[in-house]
């Protein structure tokens, strides 16, 4: 057997996007293809197996993004109970074997197979959109290279966001090694009395089944004890390991004022990690109703209290028409992934530990408008109920 293999773009790739691997073989048989099987116990169906015949080359090229991108549970810890919290559902490994398939003197169909050493590839929900991946194309990088090897968190949302006191942020990280990998995160938190505060760092483990954590950004889950008539003006967040960082600096800039209007919303964003947003606009809460009804004849000598017509179903869905606050084109430009996310949750107004499921109702936004001083968005939320 002469079977080679090239996988585009490295070892993590989102599953939304093209994932191409490249078969180069010998062809000096009948009927000859060149065939790829998809092997992952996580994945609905499989294995998978495809054939095509070499073109120019003795070449086929294979994008399996069909086979892995399927439906995936979103979780996350809440009401939070610590600072990192790993998920090995939504990081999938997948294998693949290589083969040819050629018909014998006899007429007989055969197949020969064989396991690659490096053919393991890791894939994780979600899609880049064609213009930020044909950014990255030009440049020569791919996902892998600019997030995972570049160390960057899962997210689109700028760096220095202001977040309210007691404001949970969520950092998504995709570990870059394929073996258990000794991790140190840091948190180093500034305060308005002016005083240094010592680096808060914790040790843990990035397992090879569970790669994507999930770090819970906020003081009080990594250990900050915050002096009495102190506030806290901004903490920054990174990563390293015993070579130095393997992530980015994020800050986060407190907003200690007071707002009568907070509203919280989770929400998975297109690179597999789930985001936190705030609102601090006006808004108004309603509520959607249906019914079906059906018509029946009223009965002779019927009384005023029948009624002709009767609620054979009814539903109905709380809405909310929420102003964001005044943000920046930056913040503005970052809640596209926000208003077309797939999943949504609000953190209860009425209880601060339960989360409502709800959907943002799709049309027209308007990011940004060079005639008002203060920019802000009107979005309409409603609970993902009947």
């Amino acid at each position: 057997m002469s079977v080679s293999h090239v996988t585009t773009g490295g070892l993590v790739h989102l599953s939304g996007n093209p994932i191409q691997i490249t078969l180069t073989g010998s062809g000096a048989l009948d009927n000859y293809k060149l065939a790829l099987r998809i092997n992952c116990a996580a994945l609905m169906g499989a294995p998978f197996v495809e054939e095509i015949a070499p073109g120019e080359n003795m070449k086929s090229v294979f994008d399996i993004s069909g086979f892995v991108d399927q439906p995936a549970i979103y979780s996350f810890v809440y009401p939070f109970v610590g600072g990192a919290n790993p998920h090995d559902a939504l990081a999938t490994d997948i294998t693949f074997d290589i083969g040819e398939v050629w018909t014998d003197a006899q007429g007989e169909r055969q197949t020969s197979w064989t396991t690659p050493a490096a053919n393991q590839l890791k894939i994780i929900k979600g899609k880049l959109r064609p213009y930020e991946l044909g950014i990255l194309n030009d440049s020569g990088k791919s996902f892998y290279s600019e997030y995972i090897m570049g160390g960057k968190f899962l997210t689109h949302q700028p760096n220095f966001i202001k977040v309210k006191p007691n404001h949970i942020p969520m950092l998504w990280y995709l570990s870059r090694w394929t073996t258990d990998h000794p991790i140190t995160t840091h948190l180093l938190v500034k305060t308005n009395d002016g005083v240094t505060n010592p680096e808060i760092i914790n040790q843990h483990t990035l397992w090879e089944i569970t790669g994507l954590m999930e770090f819970a950004v906020n003081p009080v889950f990594w250990g900050f004890n915050q002096a009495i008539n102190t506030l806290i003006e901004s903490y920054e967040f990174w990563i390293s390991d015993s070579a130095g960082d393997v992530s980015e600096h994020r800050t986060f800039l407190v907003d200690n004022a007071w707002y009568e209007n907070s509203f919280f919303f989770y929400y998975v964003n297109p690179l597999s990690g789930i985001d936190c947003i705030w609102l601090t606009g006006q808004h108004t809460e309603g509520i959607k109703t249906e019914s079906e009804i059906s018509y029946r004849t009223i009965p002779v000598l019927s009384g005023s209290k029948t009624a002709s017509q009767t609620v054979i179903s009814s539903s109905s869905q709380r809405t909310w028409e929420i102003n964001s606050g005044p943000v920046n084109i930056s913040q503005a430009r970052a809640m596209r992934d926000f208003l077309s996310s797939k999943q949504c949750w609000l953190v209860d107004p009425a209880d601060e530990t339960k989360l409502i499921p709800v959907n943002v109702e799709p049309g027209d936004n308007t990011i940004f408008d060079s005639k008002e001083f203060i920019q802000s968005l009107e979005i309409k939320i409603s609970e993902a109920h009947k």
